[in-house]
């Protein structure tokens, strides 16, 4: 065999094998869902398919082009499957990008949702990033008493209402806002989540475990029953799942919600993590932040605000009131 026929088949099957097992392998998790924790982890990198099969397809078209007989054949089926494939997870992002958007009346509402890592991310610029886009409604994760201190003490003008606990470590979840709050109850997660009125508006911080820990389909199952419940306008917080897990599309389907950032087509807006994976630096992977909303508010943008020292990306979303 030449070497002009070779290379091309060499890298074409090379591609096939190192993209094409790891996307059949998150295609089959977010489609099964699954809450083995293996399943759940690869199902959040589920926008990574669409890159993945379009790689391959190429892969395969190559094999086509260098093929002879039967064989070519057989390979032809394979990209058709492939292709298929392809359209799926396009068709699983393609929401997020393209479709009807609501327009706004009335006061508009900028909400933002921030996940500090045990404290550590940089509370100047949270008050920098409240103050820049007006922030109404405050959502911190992991915030610890001494991030309570400078906080409190920084907006006091601009977020004077709060509710919630700070704690040492991932314990501590709370709201700030603009206007009271009253009818604050905590949700039994081991991280904290709280529910409460805001204004007139019924908000849920949320923060469920994580799915390296055996209790995330609990807390996932306890999120769900909680909104369907309460019927609230916000959930604002780091859900620990994306829009590519059952949970997450549960939570919206029970609670008559929807996301922010797809109800605005603002795209795939990954929010963590922001050091990287496996120590690897890459830029984040997975959209697990979120602004969920109800039928009386319109999502018109959203967008990230990088805080040093955490590993998630703040999460900003403009607001609004639905026209009569």
């Amino acid at each position: 065999m030449s070497r002009a026929r070779w290379v091309p088949l060499a890298l074409a099957w090379g591609v096939l094998v190192l993209c094409g097992l790891p996307a059949l392998a998150i295609t089959f998790s977010r489609a099964l869902a699954s809450t083995d924790l293996r399943a759940v982890r690869l199902a959040a990198f589920a926008p990574f398919g669409v890159g993945m099969y379009a790689l391959c397809l190429v892969a395969v078209l190559v094999l086509v082009w260098l093929a002879t007989g039967p064989g070519r054949i057989r390979l032809a089926v394979v990209a058709g499957v492939v292709a298929l494939l392809l359209a799926v997870h396009l068709a699983w992002q393609a929401p997020l990008y393209a479709g009807s958007r609501a327009t706004s009346a009335g006061e508009p509402l900028t909400v933002m949702t921030t996940n500090l890592l045990e404290g550590k991310g940089d509370t100047d610029v949270v008050v920098e990033t409240v103050r820049a886009h007006k922030v109404n409604v405050l959502a911190i994760q992991e915030i610890t008493p001494e991030a309570f201190a400078k906080l409190s003490r920084t907006l006091r003008d601009q977020l004077p209402y709060r509710i919630g606990e700070a704690a040492p470590g991932t314990a501590g979840t709370m709201i700030f806002a603009d206007q009271p709050i009253t009818k604050s109850r905590r949700i039994e997660t081991a991280m904290g989540s709280w529910v409460a009125d805001v204004g007139e508006r019924r908000v849920v911080v949320a923060h469920p475990a994580p799915p390296t820990l055996a209790s995330w389909p609990a807390e996932q199952e306890l999120m769900i029953e909680e909104a369907a419940a309460e019927k609230p306008d916000l959930v604002l917080g780091d859900l620990n799942a994306s829009l590519d897990h059952h949970t997450v599309r549960r939570l919206l389907d029970d609670a008559d919600l929807q996301d922010a950032a797809r109800a605005s087509n603002a795209g795939w807006q990954p929010t963590w993590p922001t050091e990287g994976l496996a120590g690897v630096p890459l830029p984040p992977s997975t959209a697990i932040d979120h602004v969920l909303i109800g039928d009386d508010l319109v999502a018109l943008a959203t967008e990230t605000v990088e805080v040093p020292g955490s590993d998630h990306l703040a999460l900003v979303a403009y607001l609004g009131t639905p026209e009569e």
